[in-house]
């Protein structure tokens, strides 16, 4: 069933237009006709909707609110804090986590990415970034898209999680050897009850230097490995993410 992402509260048995270029899109590009069925989310719930016109001209598709369909999100919020990456890694780490679960990304310019942003790039990147969140969440039959964020420094990419309810960082490093990842994970749903908000943060391709490793810790993030195997930074994110996931029953049915 196709989804739609829109802003606007929806309540069962209301009326409401889907414009803009999720308009144009099912009224143009798909050509959807009156009486098909979309799946419509809306403040983190999504309901079974029936076409109930369609303006192609315009771009325009009038819905009719139905019943609401079976909750698709994880219990636990997981977020993602990824070093910046070069080329598309980025995008890449935002569809496949998107399609995983993940709650949202803060995208970290690390002491050894690559790639530097000015203020302006930064915007234009997250504008991009958000659109392959929203798109990779709607085939996934999510119910909200990922939030994107960009932080420049370390300081701040932890306050965009903290303010974000995450009561607990795991931070994977290569240099660690004594707590694996499923020890952590205990440990967090031990301390926390399982159910507060959790992030994992990965490195650029050049990983974690010294002062950052230290910079976390005093925040109070914990240093974890994933195994004898050096990831990539684009899989690494992935492998932690779905792990988390697997380890909350989310993976049952």
């Amino acid at each position: 069933m196709p989804r739609v992402f829109v802003d606007e509260p929806i309540t069962p048995g209301a009326r409401h237009t889907v414009g803009g270029e999720d308009g144009h899109h099912y009224a143009r590009v798909l050509r959807v006709r009156r009486g098909e069925v979309l799946a419509v989310a809306s403040g983190g719930r999504a309901y079974r909707c029936e076409v109930a016109a369609v303006d192609a001209r315009a771009g325009r598709v009038d819905i009719v609110v139905g019943d609401p369909l079976p909750p698709a999100e994880p219990r636990r919020p997981v977020f993602l804090l990824q070093g910046l990456a070069k080329g598309d890694k980025i995008e890449s780490v935002i569809q496949h986590n998107t399609e995983a679960g993940a709650a949202g990304f803060c995208v970290l310019a690390a002491a050894r990415s690559v790639v530097r942003l000015d203020a302006r790039r930064a915007e234009e990147r997250c504008v991009r970034w958000r659109r392959v969140a929203r798109e990779a969440a709607a085939q996934a039959q999510r119910d909200i898209v990922p939030e994107v964020g960009f932080a420049g420094q370390l300081d701040q990419a932890m306050a965009w999680l903290s303010a974000r309810g995450v009561a607990r960082v795991l931070l994977l490093d290569e240099l660690e050897s004594a707590r694996g990842f499923r020890q952590a994970l205990e440990e967090a749903s031990a301390g926390e009850g399982g159910g507060a908000a959790i992030a994992v943060a990965v490195g650029p391709e050049g990983g974690w230097d010294d002062r950052e490793r230290t910079r976390f810790l005093e925040l109070g993030a914990v240093a974890v490995t994933l195994g004898p195997r050096i990831l990539r930074t684009e899989t690494a994110g992935l492998a932690a993410v779905s792990a988390i996931l697997y380890h909350d029953g989310e993976f049952r049915r």
